[in-house]
């Protein structure tokens, strides 16, 4: 089926409370574990830089399994940031992980120019040009740093992308479902992806896997010219 674009910016209060609960755990996990599977060798201290973080759900759970990390996390919804800020401070974590407005490919105003890591879930999907994305990860990436993106996979056809609602979020709000339903509309195809990798010279440095049958994960690392 073909691409269907929707809203690059997530910034009504039920979608951005319904992002910050339980119904998106599952998709928080995979990442998180995806992040320690690939960079088992992270050096002890070091910076991540979240490229769409939204209620920063992952930034928390890493900061718990990184402590001496700084973590920074980027949004363009005020409300998401908003949702992120009580979930920072609810855990306490004011001093490891800050929060920053800013909307891609704008320049971001950040404490630092370079990052180890740089990371982004379900982000891409929401960019009408998606160089913006892997532009940013080279603009805001060290030289050799750790480099994990995940997202959807369009289906083939909209029976799939249903089939994949109601397997993924069965019990989920209808708002939610059907948030999932246009986000896999909007997504990209793995060949898709493949292409734009190659586009921002990538291609040697990610590898380009598919963790479920609806997601893709592109991970590796920078080159050392970043």
């Amino acid at each position: 089926m073909n691409r269907i674009l929707e809203p690059e910016l997530m910034n009504s209060l039920e979608q951005t409370a319904a992002y910050a609960g339980p119904d998106m755990d599952n998709a928080c996990w995979l990442f998180v574990q995806s992040f320690r599977k690939y960079f088992r060798n992270l050096t002890p201290k070091g910076t991540i830089l979240d490229l769409g973080c939204g209620p920063a759900t992952i930034p928390v759970r890493l900061a718990k399994l990184y402590p001496d990390y700084e973590i920074h996390g980027v949004d363009g919804a005020p409300e998401m940031l908003a949702q992120a800020g009580l979930a920072v401070r609810r855990e306490g974590l004011q001093q490891q992980i800050q929060l920053f407005h800013g909307i891609l490919p704008d320049k971001l105003t950040l404490p630092y120019k370079g990052y180890n890591s740089v990371i982004s879930n379900s982000f891409l999907h929401h960019l009408a040009d998606p160089a913006v994305l892997w532009q940013a990860i080279h603009a805001y990436g060290l030289p050799n740093a750790a480099v994990l993106v995940i997202d959807l996979v369009r289906p083939e056809d909209p029976q799939q992308a249903q089939l994949v609602v109601d397997r993924c979020l069965p019990e989920a709000p209808p708002m939610l479902r059907q948030d999932m339903l246009l986000s896999l509309h909007a997504a990209f195809t793995i060949d898709e992806v493949r292409a734009q990798l190659a586009e921002a010279q990538l291609e040697k440095n990610l590898t380009l896997t598919m963790p479920t049958p609806f997601q893709f994960a592109a991970y590796g690392h920078l080159g050392l010219d970043g």
